[in-house]
């Protein structure tokens, strides 16, 4: 079960791309984020407490602290460093993130996985590179490249890559609690993270109540596909392996560009495709393993 809720977070991963890249035309990005966590929190109170409370333990609370705080700043981070100029260039580096995903895993989860779903991750990290640099129109190697010379790509790969923690995170705190209640775990989550950003929003946009009010009910479909997205995708990690859950995932760059296709015309060069069709083999061989 654990593949289709892999697959199914890549699908609605699209749509919250999507979404997101709309709204950040007209509102910033700390903004945007806000409201992800925050107008997510009403539809989670019912599902995660309608058993009761749940049985916490000190590991639950370590590593879902672990997971707030490691976030906020590596999306800080990868936010800042976008701001470069040549920082898009590395950006399909970040597929390589799932390789230090899985090592993490094996080592602090013992997930080792099966050699044809390995060969499948392995696909699906090649074919998203090489999607992303078709997409951009570069030299294969040019995003290594850049990160000799642009600092910024630099900082950017490394909060790319260092992300997959939460994740790791995440499924230590699903492993403390009992019973296992996701929505409890991502409306704690979304309680601190709303807490943090309101503190950076209040210091940082005098204009954001004003944003708010002019985009609400965007922000509001934003965060109801965000809050399915996090659900599905804590499901997955919860029965499956987080390597195999976050890379079957990454399909969501796949399903943008159809998306792009049908509903805006924007149809990808041949030479994407290919990029597709690798990753599509990838979730075939990890189905299948």
């Amino acid at each position: 079960m654990w593949f289709w809720y892999a697959f199914s977070s890549a699908l609605v991963s699209a749509v919250s791309v999507i979404l997101n890249k709309k709204a950040l035309n007209n509102i910033s990005a700390s903004l945007v984020s806000w409201a992800l966590f925050s107008f997510s929190i009403p539809f989670l109170i019912y599902p995660a407490l309608k058993d009761g409370l749940p049985k916490l333990n000190t590991v639950f609370w370590l590593a879902t602290l672990a997971s707030v705080f490691s976030f906020a700043y590596l999306k800080t981070l990868a936010l800042k460093s976008l701001k470069g100029s040549l920082v898009s260039e590395v950006v399909p580096l970040a597929f390589f993130g799932i390789v230090f995903q899985y090592l993490l895993a094996l080592v602090s989860l013992s997930e080792a996985i099966k050699i044809f779903p390995l060969i499948g991750l392995v696909l699906i990290i090649v074919g998203g590179y090489f999607l992303k640099v078709e997409e951009a129109r570069e030299n294969f190697f040019k995003p290594f490249k850049t990160l000799l010379t642009n600092k910024g790509s630099r900082a950017y790969l490394f909060a790319v890559t260092m992300m997959p923690l939460t994740s790791i995170f995440d499924k230590f705190a699903l492993k403390n609690i009992r019973p296992v209640n996701q929505s409890f775990l991502l409306l704690l989550e979304n309680i601190m993270m709303t807490v943090l950003i309101s503190f950076y929003i209040i210091g940082r946009d005098k204009k954001w109540v004003a944003s708010l009010k002019n985009n609400f009910w965007n922000l509001s479909l934003n965060g109801i596909v965000y809050t399915v997205l996090a659900l599905l995708y804590l499901y997955g990690i919860t029965e499956g392996p987080v390597a195999l859950v976050s890379g079957i995932k990454k399909l969501e760059v796949f399903f943008v560009l159809v998306f792009a296709w049908f509903v805006f015309g924007d149809k990808p060069r041949k030479s994407v495709w290919l990029g597709s069709l690798i990753m599509l083999a990838g979730v075939i061989l990890i189905k299948a393993g």
